[in-house]
């Protein structure tokens, strides 16, 4: 990972078409609600804010520095919308689910070879308008927006909402964990996300202001033809079969 310094930015976030939502407050055990696994500390004790100038560079080199610990890492806003902002600590994915990831990002990473656009895998981290950096199990912007991407090129987590966002369950994650995360890409202009269960064998779309589409034990996943047109992911191949136990130990 390039080592970059951030520029100081604003982060008053666009009024968005309606409230973000917000993960819920850790738990006694440091836990938020519905997060299963995941510890959270205030950001206030590390003597930093969502405002930090230099918040990038030291999210950046707290990763660089545990990376051995199988951990993956993310910032998310405070439940009282007052800055403060909390680090994540989320467990390893594990064997199979880094299979899977792996699958989904180099397929949706061969489609925009030949039409267009950037995917970006499971360790990619965007900034959103609220603060919080995330990174989705896999991610895509749009062909048009590459200027944009661009731009927000000089931090090391860019200030860009992807247009497509996958997000694939495994034991170490809660439905409830990724939804809220879901919900918080289309909130900031996500057009297009997929939660897929290997367990259940289940594929959820999303699309903003729009119901959730459950698809059980569906052969292939089509992209919508006006975000992904021509985009098919094998879903039952790659990952309900692959190195998948239908029942597990």
């Amino acid at each position: 990972m390039t080592t970059t310094t951030a520029a100081p930015t604003t982060l008053a976030p666009p009024a968005p078409a309606r409230p973000a939502p917000i993960l819920q407050p850790p738990l006694a055990d440091g836990r938020p609600d519905g997060w299963s696994g995941t510890l959270a500390i205030p950001l206030a004790e590390f003597g930093k804010t969502l405002a930090d100038p230099g918040l990038d560079r030291w999210f950046e080199d707290f990763a660089e520095r545990n990376s051995n610990s199988g951990h993956t890492y993310a910032i998310a806003a405070d439940a009282d919308c007052a800055g403060k902002g909390v680090l994540l600590i989320m467990p390893p994915t594990g064997y199979p689910g880094v299979l899977h990831e792996l699958k989904i990002a180099t397929i949706l990473d061969n489609w925009a070879d030949d039409h267009g656009g950037v995917a970006f895998p499971a360790n990619a981290r965007f900034t959103l308008p609220n603060g919080s950096i995330f990174g989705p199990d896999a991610a895509w912007v749009s062909e048009e927006r590459i200027p944009e991407l661009v731009r927000a090129g000089s931090r090391s987590f860019p200030r860009i909402v992807p247009d497509f966002i996958v997000e694939v369950q495994s034991p170490s994650n809660s439905r409830a964990e990724l939804v809220d995360k879901i919900n918080l890409f289309l909130t900031y202009g996500t057009r297009l996300a997929w939660l897929i269960d290997a367990a259940s064998r289940e594929v959820v779309r999303f699309r903003p202001n729009q119901e959730p589409e459950t698809l059980h034990n569906p052969e292939f996943i089509d992209g919508d033809d006006d975000i992904l047109p021509g985009f098919r992911f094998p879903v039952r191949a790659r990952i309900f079969d692959y190195y998948t136990s239908p029942n597990p130990a």
